[in-house]
């Protein structure tokens, strides 16, 4: 692609210097011996983001800055065979994560665009070297490395106008957030995180797409953490997460949560332990949105993992597959990124710059679709405009816009009948109620296992659980964890109960970093989903810790 002379004239002094630089990089970047670039993308993320913390009522940071970061991504090769999707422990891979000046210099522009370039390039001839390096003999069949997509434009110009960031409404509400906790005297923490980010992506590649479009998101994070009487820590969060600040609920509604948050850790200074649970589990509120955002996404992603040289392919990650019986007879679930109401997982274009289509994954249960990049697997070669990704990380689908439906649904007191006759069938007196578990940007430590110990639990800890008696009454009880879940855990879905949602979520990559995303980063992602009644569920729970060297009078 060769930018006309007209275009980067009629282009912002950002637009220029990118067209400029990769035209460049396009016709003269190459080493000897070594393949030219076939794709070059750049991605750009500019606009405003203020950033507040704050403890027991008191600010400890305030942050508002401009931001301006530039992606790079070069590949070498061809789109059958090209330099992407493969690791290599510890060796740079052909993506560059840089920062931009804000200053609309030309000259500076172009030389920090040329210098992330250059990077990107020379880590891709690396990559590519060692990729074929490692098949070396292997002839099997493979499909593409890459898919090509036709070029989008879309102009700046036509774009709504940015949202405008508050920064001093939102420093006072998350000063106010924290500030709720302060006479509850047993906590040992009661913080609040507060960012808002607004501004705008323009990607641009060597097949031709210039592609600008809105982004942004709020999030607000209060967490609350008390010593019980053993040692042992509990703790409980409220997070409250959309496009813009004017989409978040009102405040007072924000700061009753956040004081009911404060009288149940309390409450549970008192609370029994649950020392060994087996039977049936009822997940209502947050936890059911949890339970689905944490098992789901894996069986869905039709993105292949990454190829590894043989000595370092323990990492794999298991891949969503067609067929598989995921839920209960008469279940579905659609992925559609195109719903227009103001969630945060809808979008007009993914980041490879494909129109989102609606997805239906699951049909009467059994997987049915996939959601695709333009990363091809055995099954589907077609994007479904689902590629997203964090900083650096490689485009892989992700979910946006999730529903889960079930044939029936129920009432929630007809819901909790049914939960108790099953745990009178196993011998309870009470059913386990759990109302919220830990977002996965909130884990506070990762459970990891070698081959011949016990099972990992398979889903973040429940911070609020309760026993439900026959009479209605409910008992708090201590943290506990689960033991053992994975998937097929969604099989045993006995009932379900009202729809839970629209609720937007800031969530990662599938992996171990989808838990170091920060209590501020992440990708969007909506969830509607039911309230459900798993039959059969494993929990423990956990005594002792570090007990208060002095005691609160």
């Amino acid at each position: 692609m060769l930018t006309s002379l007209f275009s980067v004239l009629a282009a912002t002094p950002l637009e220029s210097a990118l067209r400029l630089e990769l035209d460049r990089a396009m016709t003269g970047l190459r080493l000897p011996a070594a393949p030219p670039p076939c794709l070059i993308q750049y991605d750009v993320l500019e606009g405003d983001v203020v950033t507040f913390e704050s403890s027991f009522g008191m600010p400890i940071s305030d942050q508002r800055e401009r931001y301006r970061s530039l992606r790079t991504e070069v590949r070498v090769g061809t789109y059958a065979v090209d330099s992407s999707n493969f690791y290599a422990a510890g060796e740079p891979d052909g993506v560059v994560q840089d920062t931009l000046p804000v200053e609309d210099s030309g000259l500076a522009l172009r030389r920090r665009i040329w210098l992330s370039t250059d990077e990107a390039y020379k880590a891709a001839v690396e990559q590519f070297s060692r990729k074929q390096a490692a098949r070396g003999e292997n002839r099997q069949p493979r499909p593409p490395d890459y898919t090509p997509a036709p070029p989008v434009h879309v102009e700046a110009s036509v774009l709504p106008d940015v949202s405008r960031i508050d920064g001093d409404r939102l420093r006072t509400l998350s000063d106010r957030l924290s500030g709720a906790l302060r006479g509850f005297r047993l906590l040992e923490e009661a913080s609040a995180a507060v960012r808002e980010w607004q501004g705008r992506r323009l990607t641009l590649t060597s097949e031709g797409t210039s592609l600008w479009r809105n982004t942004g998101f709020v999030v607000i994070r209060v967490k609350a953490a008390i010593r019980l009487p053993d040692g042992a820590r509990a703790w409980d969060a409220r997070s409250w997460i959309a496009r813009s600040a004017a989409l978040l609920p009102d405040e007072a509604e924000m700061l009753a949560a956040v004081t009911e948050m404060g009288r149940r850790l309390e409450r549970l200074q008192a609370a029994p332990v649950e020392e060994d649970y087996l039977g049936p589990v009822l997940f209502e509120d947050q936890a059911a949105v949890e339970l689905f955002a944490q098992l789901l996404p894996a069986e869905m992603i039709g993105t292949p993992p990454m190829e590894q040289p043989d000595d370092q392919a323990l990492t794999r990650l298991p891949t969503a597959r067609l067929g598989r019986r995921l839920l209960p007879a008469g279940w579905t679930v659609t992925d559609d990124p195109t719903d227009p109401r103001p969630v945060l997982g809808s979008y007009s274009y993914d980041m490879e710059g494909v129109a989102p289509r609606p997805v239906t994954v699951a049909v009467d249960g059994v997987v049915r679709d996939l959601l695709m990049s333009r990363m091809p697997s055995r099954d589907r070669t077609e994007s479904t405009g689902h590629a997203r990704s964090l900083g650096a990380d490689r485009r892989a689908a992700l979910p946006a816009v999730v529903t889960v439906t079930p044939p029936r649904s129920r009432a929630r007191p007809a819901l909790r009948r049914q939960a108790l006759r099953l745990a009178k069938q196993v011998g309870h007196g009470y059913v386990l109620v759990i109302r919220s578990m830990e977002p996965s940007a909130l884990v506070e430590s990762i459970d990891i296992a070698i081959s011949g110990d016990a099972p990992l639990p398979g889903l973040t800890r429940p911070m609020e659980v309760y026993r439900l008696y026959a009479d209605g009454r409910e008992e708090p009880v201590r943290p506990m964890e689960f033991v053992g879940v994975d998937r097929r855990v969604l099989r045993d879905i006995y009932a379900a109960g009202p729809l839970i949602g629209p609720v937007d979520v800031l969530d990662g990559p599938r992996g171990p970093d989808r838990f170091r995303i920060g209590p501020t980063g992440g990708i969007g992602v909506t969830w509607t989903v039911p309230e459900v009644l798993i039959t059969e569920m494993e929990l423990n729970g956990r005594r002792g810790g570090e007990p208060r060297v002095l005691q609160i009078p």
